[in-house]
């Protein structure tokens, strides 16, 4: 794993517990219930994964055929 990656995790873990923080702080119920919003999370991360996937396969066909 990448320096820049760890960098981008650990942003983005330490955005989360301020956010959950400013709920809890506010009185704020959160959003979505734990369970079904890390469900939805998993599956954005999914979808990015096999977009990226599906592009990337279909990327080189389409440069190759245009250099023809």
């Amino acid at each position: 794993m990448s320096a820049t990656v760890s960098r981008q995790i650990a942003a983005s873990v330490l955005i989360g517990l301020l956010a959950g923080g400013i709920y809890v702080l506010v009185g704020v119920p959160s959003p979505a219930p734990p369970w079904p919003a890390l469900a939805g999370l998993l599956g954005m991360l999914l979808g990015e994964h096999a977009t990226r996937t599906v592009l990337g396969r279909l990327r080189p066909y389409s440069r190759s055929e245009q250099q023809e």
